[in-house]
């Protein structure tokens, strides 16, 4: 399931889209109108997935009318493999995306202007995963040994591996993205996100081990709603308030995930609303940190874009190196302006 999260994908592929209906949930109370009345603009905001945890923030955002208040029609457009999101938000078919962090450099270095305005994810989601009674203790122990790795070794977290933990003897194969290959095979770590596969896995019966890509050094930003440089230039106070909506969408979803958890799973039959309740949970620690608590949810820093820019063209991925201030606009009370 990590192909169409992390890579760049060029083909288009038909959309599944879902708009989640206005729901009564615990967190907030009543839904807000529009003071006047009036049609709200309505804009797209394409997932880069489909509707799981990872996004919960943004569909209790819809549940709760948090949109509607900020003066917002939100369609939320569900992914899926092979569907593009940054490349949708570039050529300007939908307002805004979720992508990767890292996919924002390198989609500049192709000649796209995105810029990121909310980053759900502060830590690295990205794990290698392997069977409760792995020998290995360490990412670097597991690297650089002759184990046998399921991943998309193009991966920028999986060069960067290369780099810091050099002479490993582990056998790559290709991520399939089958459970089934990494049940039946003790031996065999794979890739994963930590809200994903280890959990249909306990689920299962099957425990594993999870080594986070953060412990490497390579920790960008995830799931990041992006937009056009020239959509946020002439639709600032827009941004803003999608901005606003999302952190308090977030906020709800983390004091209360049940309701948005039970939406969502009549939306993805392919997760239960059980593995949906476990991944929110897991997911807690890569959302919220020192720096939301000082920020706010879904902030940045130019610091971080810098070492992630500094990461990725040591890995010979970029070729630009961009104002790390160009990269993203943040303001805790949403107020984008510069």
């Amino acid at each position: 399931m990590l192909a169409s999260r992390q890579n760049t994908v060029y083909a288009f592929a038909p959309l599944a889209c879902f708009f989640l209906s206005m729901l009564a949930c615990s967190c907030g109370g009543k839904q807000n109108q529009p003071a006047d009345g009036g049609m709200l603009p309505r804009v797209k905001l394409q997932l880069n997935w489909v509707a799981e945890p990872e996004f919960g923030g943004f569909y209790a955002a819809a549940q709760q009318g948090l949109f509607r208040a900020a003066g917002l029609d939100v369609e939320l457009v569900q992914g899926g493999p092979g569907v593009p999101a940054p490349q949708l938000v570039a050529s300007g078919q939908v307002e805004f995306a979720v992508v990767a962090g890292p996919q924002i450099l390198q989609l500049k270095e192709q000649g796209g202007d995105l810029v990121a305005l909310f980053a759900v994810y502060q830590g690295n989601p990205l794990g290698l995963m392997v069977h409760e009674d792995s020998p290995h203790k360490t990412l670097a122990q597991l690297w650089q040994s002759d184990t046998t790795v399921s991943i998309e070794s193009g991966l920028a977290d999986f060069r960067w591996l290369d780099k810091v933990y050099p002479g490993s003897k582990h056998q790559i194969v290709t991520y399939s993205a089958s459970l089934a290959e990494f049940a039946t095979n003790a031996k065999l770590a794979a890739q994963c996100f930590i809200t994903s596969e280890p959990v249909s896995l306990e689920l299962k019966g099957i425990k594993t081990r999870v080594f986070m890509m953060g412990e490497s050094g390579f920790d960008p930003y995830n799931e990041v709603i992006v937009t056009k440089r020239s959509y946020w230039q002439a639709n600032q106070a827009r941004c803003a308030a999608l901005v606003r909506a999302c952190a308090k969408g977030w906020r709800c979803y983390l004091d209360d995930p049940t309701p948005t958890n039970e939406a969502m799973s009549k939306l993805n039959s392919g997760m239960s609303l059980l593995a949906m309740q476990r991944a929110a949970a897991i997911q807690r620690r890569l959302v919220e940190n020192d720096d939301t608590k000082r920020l706010g949810l879904g902030c940045m820093t130019a610091a971080r874009w810098q070492l992630t820019t500094d990461q990725l063209s040591q890995l010979g991925q970029i070729k630009i190196h961009p104002e790390p201030d160009s990269l993203f606009v943040w303001d805790q009370n949403g107020d984008i302006t510069r």
